[in-house]
C-alpha cells in the first residue's frame, strides 16, 4: 500500500520536494502525493499540480494515515520558521524524509525525521544528520560530520570530515566548511564561502576565506513569520 504524502510549504521549496517524491516513487517507493498545506495558496488552488488542502494549521483534518513532508526552510529566516513549525504540534510518527533516489547515503549515516536529501547528494560514513534538515542538490558530507536539526546546506556546498553545523545553521550554494570547524546555531555562511574558523551563533561570514559581516536576530519574534517558500 503506497503512503500518502502532504507537502508543507509552496511553490519553491514545495515543487522541490514533490519532484524528489515524484523521482522517488519512480524507483519504487511506496509513496504518493496527496496534496498540499500553504498559508498564503487558497485552498483548491493547485501547487505543482497537486491539490492545496488548506493552511499549514489545517493539519489536523486530514486523516490519519497521511503522512507530513516539511518543505519550508528558508536562508536568513530560520529562527522564526522553527519556531513555526514547533507551534504546529504535529506529532513525530507523522513526519517523514524525503530522499531523491539520485543519492548517495552511507549505509552508516543516521538521518533525523522530517529531512530532505536531494539529488546528487553524497553522505560519507559516520555523519549523522538531524531532525528537519536540508541537503540540497550536489551537497557532500564528509566523513563524521554532523547536522544540527534544521540545518541547510546550499546546493553544492561541502563539509569537510568533522565539521559540525548546530541547529538552523545555514552553509551556502557552494560553500567550504573546513574540517572539525562549527557553524554555530542559525549563523549563514555567504555563497561560495570558505570557512576556515569556527563562526558563532547568529553570525553571517562571507569571502574565502570567510569573515563575519554582521550579526542576525535568533529570536523569532524579532522577525515577520510567514509561510510562502
Amino acid at each position: 500500500m503506497e503512503q500518502r504524502v502532504v507537502i508543507l510549504g509552496g511553490p519553491a521549496e514545495g515543487s522541490i520536494i514533490a519532484e524528489a517524491l515524484t523521482q522517488a516513487r519512480a524507483a519504487g517507493a511506496p509513496l504518493c502525493i496527496g496534496g498540499f498545506l500553504n498559508d498564503r495558496v487558497e485552498r483548491g488552488d493547485t501547487i505543482y499540480g497537486f491539490p492545496v488542502f488548506g493552511r499549514l494549521d489545517d493539519w489536523r483534518e486530514l486523516d490519519e494515515d497521511v503522512r507530513f513532508a516539511w518543505a519550508l526552510q528558508k536562508v536568513g529566516a530560520m529562527p522564526q520558521r522553527v519556531e513555526r513549525l514547533e507551534n504546529l504540534g504535529i506529532p513525530d510518527h507523522r513526519w517523514i524524509s524525503v530522499r531523491h533516489p539520485q543519492s548517495f547515503v552511507a549505509s552508516s549515516v543516521e538521518v533525523g525525521i522530517g529531512t530532505f536529501i536531494a539529488s546528487f547528494v553524497t553522505v560519507q560514513p559516520m555523519a549523522r544528520i538531524g531532525r528537519f534538515a536540508s541537503l540540497r542538490g550536489g551537497a557532500n558530507l564528509g566523513h563524521h560530520c554532523q547536522l544540527g536539526d534544521h540545518a541547510y546546506v546550499g546546493p553544492n556546498a561541502s563539509l569537510l570530515g568533522y565539521a559540525r553545523m548546530e541547529t538552523g545553521a545555514c552553509l551556502g550554494g557552494n560553500a567550504v566548511l573546513m574540517a572539525r570547524k562549527t557553524l554555530g546555531a542559525f549563523a549563514i555562511a555567504g555563497i561560495g564561502s570558505a570557512v576556515t574558523k569556527d563562526v558563532p551563533a547568529g553570525a553571517v561570514v562571507f569571502g574565502s576565506p570567510a569573515r563575519q559581516i554582521r550579526v542576525i536576530p535568533q529570536s523569532a519574534e524579532q522577525q515577520p513569520v510567514s509561510a510562502e517558500a
